[in-house]
């Protein structure tokens, strides 16, 4: 399966990872005949998810390939520009949130415009109130500790990457953990959204880079790799399969800058769906 790039505009670790399975406990005799059962039947619950299954995903997100773009925008090689803030999601509508998977892709989508505002030098303490208040509200508030890990003064290149990767891999483990597959992945697709939106938006400048910093090739891989786990998890978790419906259309969407924008009515209204 195509590994995608988790990391797209920023340095915040927020976005590393894509959650592992299930939680750590070994399956037992009766267990694996529950679930034998299950699957004869045709269904599965979340606490039957298997011990393969979670292994695979945590080595699967702990593979994925890295970007070069958080050490360019941190080198200041590549620097960006946002003058329409416009699209990003108004910090009010987080009062409005109700369920689990409503919060879940908002709090996504938040890190997605947390780390945009981090990357073009604006202000982030209100956004960063909410995404505690989220994070917490989701039972997710080690993302919070996790964040708190500081990266080396002018740090390398290598030594930014090691970084970067302890802090994905402390992000994978601490869901798997927790037993969180359902909440990250919901997240994701609020952010791949919310990349979408960022995409559409004609205000974006990209110095530095003539690719606009391959933000469409890595959206593309983002969306696809998300809607594939998402459809092997659904029998476990059955509300990824809106999400995963909703989001993989943006896939033909963001196959380059232009094509988002020529979308954006479109991509704004599935950012909004995920929402409803």
């Amino acid at each position: 399966m195509k590994k995608n790039f988790i990391y797209l505009l920023s340095l915040s670790v927020c976005i590393l990872g894509m959650t592992a399975c299930g939680g750590g406990t070994k399956k037992t005799d009766g267990d694996a005949v529950n679930e034998d059962a299950a699957v004869i039947a045709g269904s599965a619950t979340r606490n039957l998810l298997t011990e393969e299954l979670k292994m695979e995903t945590v080595q699967f997100m702990k593979d994925m390939p890295e970007s070069e773009i958080p050490y360019r925008i941190y080198a200041g090689e590549v620097s960006m520009n946002v003058a329409d803030m416009g699209y990003m999601l108004p910090l009010s509508k987080a009062s409005e949130l109700t369920g689990t998977a409503q919060k879940a892709r908002a709090c996504g989508m938040y890190f997605a415009d947390y780390n945009v505002l981090k990357a073009t030098k604006q202000p982030v303490a209100e956004i960063e109130a909410v995404l505690v208040k989220l994070t917490t509200d989701l039972n997710i508030s080690f993302v919070q500790n996790i964040m708190k890990d500081q990266l080396p003064a002018n740090a390398s290149e290598t030594e930014f990457r090691e970084f970067m990767k302890n802090q994905e891999n402390k992000l994978i483990d601490a869901m798997a953990e927790n037993d969180k597959i359902d909440v990250q992945l919901e997240m994701l697709g609020g952010m791949a959204a919310e990349y979408a939106c960022l995409l559409a938006n004609p205000s974006l400048v990209i110095k530095g880079d003539a690719t606009s910093a391959g933000l469409s090739e890595n959206m593309e891989g983002r969306i696809k790799i998300l809607g594939d786990i998402a459809q092997d998890l659904a029998v476990y978790y059955p509300d990824l399969n809106e999400m995963k419906d909703l989001v993989l259309p943006l896939q033909e969407k963001v196959i380059t800058v232009n094509t988002a924008r020529a979308e954006k009515d479109s991509i704004m209204a599935t950012r909004n769906a995920l929402l409803k």
